[in-house]
């Protein structure tokens, strides 16, 4: 297993911050699929298996930005165009792609619901965001509930055989650990160590069990993999010592680090990048639709104009390619 930069030497090398207890203040999510609040999530790790799509209700949205792209508007889908509306799947908890500003439980911010904003006003739609656990967005989009979702999702060949995506960034892994990385950790010698990864996602699912089966094949230990519900407490797990590290995309750990005050360090590396994805229902006739816009997006300077503002560039892509797997 080798690891590669991600960010021009020097940057990032040494990043730290707190907000761990700030982004766990931002609470979880319920696990009924119900279109009401509900209250925080488990403190503790839990299982990894996959649950059924969960809802914590609709967030507000920034208004549609940009013209209509009249090529883009005119592959929408004729019954999505008659209602007017870009029903979108995310999640929160998960800056700087989606997540709320403290205080405020109402208005999602990120990359995700502003590129959202942009792709829907392309195509003279209103977006409209439906909040889920992360590992019950494929099922609400399988089950036919959503027409799209815009949650960070790396494309990987399993969710490919289940829902379609379109290209929209350049994703990396690394991992956190307390200020100073004390056990002088990186993505090659986890071994032993308990390391929290959030329920769902590539790491629990993939990449951490990958990385503990080469351990033991060295007759090194295992390494102890905690499962949380959600990014704020894989990181809270750090912060109060109760995990090791935590793996996770390389932009949302720096962002966490930048926001606080020197409790973190972010490793400057990655492990096999891949790109994020828009995930659309298995064959949707959408896809065309978006990618045509985001197209757009990009070519008018929104995009990168996006990126820039939540400190993301190094992920930035120039073609976004529908992916049916």
């Amino acid at each position: 297993m080798t690891t590669a930069s991600r960010f021009p030497s020097g940057r990032l090398l040494a990043i730290v911050a707190t907000s761990t207890f700030l982004l766990a203040a931002c609470g979880g999510t319920g696990e009924s699929d119900t279109t009401s609040p509900s209250g925080p999530a488990p403190a503790g790790p839990v299982a990894s298996a996959g649950g059924a799509a969960t809802s914590a209700g609709s967030a507000a949205a920034p208004a549609p930005s940009g013209s209509v792209v009249d090529a883009a508007a005119a592959l929408v889908p004729a019954d999505i165009r008659e209602r007017g509306t870009l029903v979108v799947a995310t999640g929160e908890g998960y800056p700087p792609f989606e997540f709320y500003a403290e205080g405020d439980t109402t208005n999602l911010q990120g990359v995700d619901p502003e590129l959202v904003s942009a792709v829907a006003g392309a195509l003279g739609l209103q977006p409209e965001l439906q909040i889920l656990k992360f590992d019950g967005i494929i099922p609400g989009l399988q089950g036919g509930r959503y027409d799209m979702a815009a949650a960070a999702m790396g494309v990987t060949a399993e969710r490919n055989e289940v829902v379609d995506f379109v290209t929209y960034f350049e994703g990396g892994t690394s991992i956190m650990t307390p200020a100073g990385n004390p056990q002088n950790l990186s993505l090659e010698n986890l071994c032993g160590h308990r390391i929290a990864a959030q329920k769902g996602t590539i790491y629990a699912d993939n990449y951490l069990p990958k990385f503990s089966a080469d351990c033991t094949a060295k007759g090194e230990p295992e390494i102890i993999v905690d499962i949380y519900p959600d990014a704020a407490q894989t990181n809270l797990a750090v912060g109060s010592n109760r995990a090791d590290a935590v793996v996770s995309d390389f932009g949302p750990l720096a962002y966490t680090a930048q926001q606080s005050d020197g409790q973190f360090f972010v490793l400057d590396a990655s492990y096999d990048p891949a790109p994020y994805g828009f995930a659309l229902p298995k064959g949707s006739e959408l896809a065309p639709a978006v990618e045509a816009a985001l197209e757009a997006v990009i070519a008018d300077g929104t995009y990168q104009q996006v990126l820039e503002k939540w400190d993301v560039t190094t992920g930035a892509i120039d073609d976004p390619t529908i992916s049916r797997g």
